[in-house]
């Protein structure tokens, strides 16, 4: 009962505790992680029109160089294919000037812009500002040049971890590159760079644990925020993404989700603590309580269990002096005398009954049993066979009397075994060879006392039925153990042994009578032949109650099995 009110509380409390908390934990965490994603969206968002606006103005700066015009009304792409063709003139050096100043307007224009270079087909530089380095200098690698050559004038954007043009030392840039007149004489690539550190907020990022940064071209990763970091984001992580169509782009940003919920993670951890502590708290204080109410209760339920027939004083501990045990104590009492007034007498019924069964039982001895042994008799007299009539005789006078005894309905072990091998020995003068048996019984069990006919039944059972359809002798077996506190008896045969639908029903009579003997005493009758082996059951049952356990099988070499357990001292 304690563990049971103290189990129902435990119960209800952290219902009510977790009906509390959960709501409160959705609302944070969905408020937590709306504010949480929004930010990142927002980091995306920034990133893209940056980039975005990068190369707007990347596609503005192209065109001044198609439809800008000098002074002397030319283009800077006129002026650069004269710095292609006419050397050392003096529109060679009005040129030059011409495509520094365009340079260095753009640059003033433009305060994002890092460093704003055209480079020729003949590797000549023009760099605002200017740059120390050569063509080949500035890219080592061919392939990327190559690539920027035999573009078709599309921007070709990538990122670079030092600004080329400027040697070592150089801060990580964004390049925007285009190839000039692509569909003549491919003159130029004018290259535009930005800071890295001015396009992407990578002190924000950094700040994150786990969150990486990264621009891609179709599947060419252009930039990683990871990149050399050991450490990767976890896979249960947000994403978020914007896609620049025009250049092909895709901007990510990636964050553990335990990164994005951590002050939820850390709301969490406090209030799981917290409410531990109350639960354990709380517990301990209802435990005690519960222990101070019940038991008491446990204790007279101990005294209750302890009781019997006898007339013995109910010990019951109240040490908390509640006057309701004492009324309790006082009642069990009276009951107590009761039920044993009345037990006794529905003892002594049920003795009475089974006595007067047992008197039956023991008149009715199978008339073919007399027959067969009375002509066996008869056939060895008019044979001339005297011993063997003198000895059948003296057998079947041993046996009736014994079987219609009424002098107690038990006996022991020993008289029993004995009892059953006289029988078999007379069944031996009617089937002869066909018929052995064997009966090994400790020494130690032969005084136990058992019910008189336990075992002649089943060597009945065992001969009305073992020997249909066998081509062999029927060979009964009976042996008798102890194993410990228990005593055990196996009784089988090799004959043809329970059929399934026979070995159902003998189990479920068996069983019947079981239930019947706790709950209808009237319904239970004993018997000898056929079902025997409810008889001997019934009765075993009945002087050994709980303690017995029987097994109805079959052996695994064939032949029927019954096996009888009990504890010695019953």
């Amino acid at each position: 009962m304690q563990i049971r009110l103290f189990f129902f509380y435990s119960l209800v409390f952290i219902l009510i505790t977790i009906l509390a908390s959960v709501p409160t934990y959705i609302y944070l965490k969905r408020g937590i992680e709306k504010n949480a994603l929004n930010t990142m969206n927002e980091t995306v968002g920034n990133v893209f029109e940056k980039l975005n606006a990068s190369l707007k103005e990347f596609d503005n700066i192209s065109k001044q160089l198609y439809l800008s015009t000098d002074s002397n009304n030319r283009t800077v792409i006129q002026r650069l294919e004269i710095l292609q063709n006419f050397k050392g003139s003096f529109d060679e050096i009005e040129s030059v000037q011409a495509v520094y100043s365009l340079l260095g307007l753009v640059t003033s224009i433009y305060n994002d812009i890092h460093r704003l270079t055209i480079f020729t087909s003949r590797d000549a530089v023009y760099s605002n500002p200017k740059a120390p380095m050569s063509v080949a200098q500035a890219y080592p690698d061919a392939s990327e040049l190559r690539e920027i050559r035999q573009s078709a004038g599309e921007t070709v954007f990538r990122y670079a971890v030092r600004d080329r043009w400027a040697g070592s030392g150089a801060s990580p840039v964004f390049s925007f590159s285009r190839l000039l007149n692509p569909r003549q004489d491919k003159i130029a690539v004018i290259e535009m760079q930005i800071r890295a550190d001015d396009m992407l907020p990578l002190d924000q990022i950094r700040s994150i644990s786990g969150a990486v940064l990264t621009l891609s071209e179709g599947d060419r990763i252009l930039f990683d925020s990871a990149a050399g970091d050991a450490s990767q984001p976890q896979r249960n992580a947000y994403v978020f993404r914007k896609n620049i169509e025009s250049a092909n782009l895709t901007i990510s940003l990636t964050v553990p989700r335990h990164v994005v919920l951590s002050e939820l993670t850390l709301f969490r951890n406090f209030a799981l603590a917290t409410l531990f502590v109350l639960v354990v708290f709380s517990l301990l204080v209802y435990y005690y309580l519960s222990r101070l109410l019940t038991q008491p209760l446990v204790k007279l339920k101990e005294a209750i269990d302890s009781i019997d027939l006898e007339d013995k004083k109910l010990n019951i501990d109240n040490k908390y002096k509640v006057n309701e045990i004492e009324r309790i104590n006082r009642s069990f009492r009276n009951m107590n005398e009761r039920l044993q007034h009345s037990l006794e007498q529905i003892v002594q019924f049920r003795m009475t009954q089974l006595q007067s069964q047992f008197d039956t039982l023991q008149a009715q001895i199978n008339p073919h049993f007399l027959f067969n042994m009375l002509g066996i008799i008869q056939e060895s007299a008019e044979n001339g066979e005297l011993p063997q009539v003198q000895t059948i005789s003296r057998s079947l006078s041993e046996f009736m009397r014994y079987s219609i005894s009424t002098d107690s309905p038990v006996t022991t072990l020993e008289t029993e075994v004995s009892f059953s091998m006289r029988y078999l020995e007379l069944m031996k003068t009617r089937y002869m060879h066909r018929l052995t048996y064997s009966f090994d019984f400790d020494q130690n069990m032969l005084h136990m006392m058992v019910p008189k006919l336990i075992l002649q039944p089943l060597s009945e059972n065992a001969i009305n039925h073992g020997f249909a359809g066998i081509p062999h002798p029927l060979h009964i077996e009976a042996t008798g153990r102890l194993l410990g506190e228990q005593w055990e008896i196996r009784f089988r045969d090799n004959g043809a042994g329970f059929g399934r639908e026979r070995l159902e029903e003998v189990r479920i009579k068996v069983q019947e009578a079981m239930e019947h003997l706790n709950s209808d005493f009237e319904t239970v009758r004993l018997g000898m032949g056929g079902m025997g082996l409810i008889s001997t059951i019934v009765r075993l049952k009945l002087m050994f109650r709980s303690k017995l356990q029987v097994e109805i099988g079959n052996h695994p070499d064939g032949g029927a099995e019954i096996t009888m357990r009990g504890l010695i001292n019953g």
